[in-house]
């Protein structure tokens, strides 16, 4: 994500642009209760839409509904981060939690509601109702939060920390009710839920060997590997119970994967791929995702459809692509400049 990342470990790992900017970079060497109106800027080149709240230095769309709304955040002038609502005609509303030094918006459902990530020095969620009003939260005891995901019923999944330090997963209820759960020590990840209450994620020792899983709406876990991994990070689930993510293999590399309902796992990269990362799949079947292609330098985007074609895409040719949300009609959002966190970087939206 292209954001301050100063105020918590938690949201350096677990941020997908951060993680992507690790995984990367490990590839490489081995081979935002108030809301207001905003200005925004809209230019379109090439297919492609860009948005921009004006004056700032840096805009991201991190998720898409099938309505066409965006959530997300944008960096001011002084390096504060607020989070954004983009409508399909254009419109961005600019919001903050109530005493947030920063606020991120990071993931919408299909009635508009937003869950995300504010700080004051700690890291805690919210979720904002389709009226704007915001609600914030944490789970019993947890002192950092971060959620990842929100489905159509409102339930949100995410990531806490206790002081003891492990992050378990959580499951937030639309009335406020919190069921914690643990996978595998020492963390436990959550990255996705679907409607019907199914979670993905990862576990395990997060830099070494962790497992891929999928926890039932009953409770029941199965945990998986992508072939010869090292490490497995399960990333998506759509309402079929396809899920996608990404491994790393002996030597380093990662490789984008998608698991079907009944488990069986197929690998794939681009060409000329130099490690991928994926990001969410559609109910078609459609996964988007990012890789390096290999001078080191760029990271670019692909879309991967049901039956494996790859088409690669990169915005005004930036060179650098992130946070990339996919809906069901393939629409996608996220974020592009010339490098990571660094200049001036924009808001995209890419239909078919």
């Amino acid at each position: 994500m292209t954001q301050v990342f100063s105020q918590s470990w938690m949201f350096k790992i677990n941020s997908l642009t951060a993680y992507v900017l690790l995984a990367l970079t490990f590839a490489f060497t081995v081979g935002v209760m108030l809301a207001r109106p905003a200005q925004a800027q809209t230019s379109t080149q090439t297919g492609y839409v860009t948005f921009d709240v004006k004056n700032a230095l840096q805009t991201t769309g991190g998720s898409i509904n099938n309505n066409g709304y965006i959530a997300g955040w944008y960096m001011d002038s002084g390096k504060r981060n607020h989070g954004i609502l983009r409508a399909p005609d254009g419109k961005i509303t600019i919001f903050d939690v109530s005493g947030a030094t920063d606020t991120f918006g990071n993931s919408i459902n299909n009635s508009n509601v937003i869950t995300g990530i504010w700080f004051d020095y700690y890291e805690h969620g919210y979720v904002r109702a389709t009226d704007g009003t915001i609600t914030p939260f944490d789970p019993p005891n947890a002192i950092m939060t971060e959620p990842v995901s929100i489905n159509d019923k409102g339930v949100i999944t995410g990531v806490y920390a206790e002081a003891s330090g492990p992050w378990h997963g959580f499951l937030r209820s639309p009335d406020g009710t919190f069921t914690s759960f643990d996978v595998e020590a020492p963390q436990t990840m959550p990255q996705a839920i679907n409607n019907d209450g199914t979670i993905t994620g990862f576990a395990g020792n997060l830099g070494s060997d962790s497992e891929g899983f999928v926890r039932a709406p009953d409770g029941k876990v199965t945990t998986f590997q992508g072939p010869g991994s090292q490490r497995t990070q399960a990333r998506g689930i759509n309402n079929l119970g396809v899920v996608t993510g990404d491994y790393v293999d002996a030597k380093g590399m990662f490789h984008g994967f998608v698991r079907a309902a009944d488990g069986k796992i197929t690998t794939f990269d681009p060409k000329g791929s130099a490690g991928t990362i994926t990001y969410a799949v559609n109910d078609k079947g459609t996964i988007v995702g990012g890789y390096g292609t290999g001078n080191g330098t760029d990271y670019v985007g692909f879309v991967r459809s049901p039956e494996g074609k790859i088409t690669t895409f990169d915005p005004h040719k930036s060179g650098w692509v992130l946070e990339l949300g996919l809906n069901n009609h393939g629409a996608i959002t996220g974020s592009y400049g010339q490098a990571y966190n660094e200049g001036v970087q924009y808001g995209f939206l890419l239909t078919e």
